[in-house]
Formats: C-alpha cells, sequence, structure tokens
C-alpha cells in the first residue's frame, strides 16, 4: 500500500511539473509529432522492455531520459530528428529554462521573420543536466546544418 502511495504521487508530481505546451499551438504539433523518417533502433539488452520505437517524436525522447545506456540512444535519436526535420524544412530550436513554453508561445507569434524557426520549450523537471545536453546536441546539429546549407 506504500508503494502504491509513493508511485500516485509521483505521477501527481510529474503531471503537476512537467508542463507540455498548450494544444493547437506550433510548438505542440511540433514536440508531439512522430518522424515516420527515422531509422528502426534495435531494442537495448539491457533495458528489453524499453519501447525504443517510440522514440520518435521530441516529447517521447525527452520524456524517456533516465539511465546512460537509454539517455545515449535518445541523444543520437534528438541528432538524427534535427536531421531529418532540417532535410524537411522544419527549423526547431528547443529552448529551456524558467516559463520557456511561454517564452517559446511568444517567439513563435512571428514565424515570417528572418531565422525561419519554430521555437520548442522543454520544461521537464527530471535529469536536468541529460535534458539540457539533448537540447543543446538538437541544437547544434540544426545549427551545424543551416551554416553548412545557409540557401534554406
Amino acid at each position: 500500500m506504500k508503494i502504491l502511495k509513493i508511485i500516485i504521487a509521483f505521477m501527481f508530481v510529474n503531471i503537476s511539473f512537467g508542463q507540455i505546451p498548450p494544444k493547437g499551438t506550433i510548438q505542440y504539433e511540433y514536440y508531439n509529432y512522430c518522424n515516420e523518417n527515422l531509422t528502426k533502433l534495435k531494442p537495448l539488452e539491457n533495458y528489453p522492455f524499453f519501447q525504443t520505437e517510440e522514440l520518435c517524436s521530441i516529447r517521447k525522447c525527452f520524456r524517456g531520459i533516465c539511465y546512460p545506456e537509454i539517455n545515449e540512444l535518445i541523444f543520437k535519436r534528438l541528432v538524427e530528428m534535427a536531421k531529418v526535420n532540417f532535410d524537411k524544412k522544419i527549423y526547431l530550436r528547443l529552448i529551456r529554462g524558467k516559463d520557456c513554453i511561454k517564452l517559446a508561445e511568444m517567439k513563435n507569434s512571428n514565424l515570417e521573420d528572418d531565422n525561419k524557426l519554430i521555437y520548442i520549450g522543454i520544461d521537464e523537471i527530471y535529469y536536468d543536466e541529460e535534458v539540457s545536453r539533448g537540447v543543446e546536441l538538437y541544437n547544434s546539429e540544426t545549427e551545424k546544418l543551416m551554416k553548412i546549407k545557409p540557401n534554406r
């Protein structure tokens, strides 16, 4: 019974503090977008029940961060997603920090600006260092591609 209470409390905290972008916004659309053009991932030997086939969206990747071996797979997937999105002319910039979802909504109010970026707030409260690394990997890959192929 005590374990059940702990699990329910953990779920409540995760739902209460882990924010997602508002439904109906472009930020929500790309945060949840499941990209079908990604390489098929093999199940992890040490974590056979971790569903690698679900790592097709930014949301699923960041929500899956936990153990080092899984994180490395997720980091590689985020870099791959940056490349696939860039090839599709979807230029996303992931941001973190206080009120990042609100900030992203504000920055997305003019999608016709010079940078053509769509901002996505990543407001995960657990595994802060790993989430920050994932954001950095995605953004640096996008920036690298924008410098190589500036004629978007």
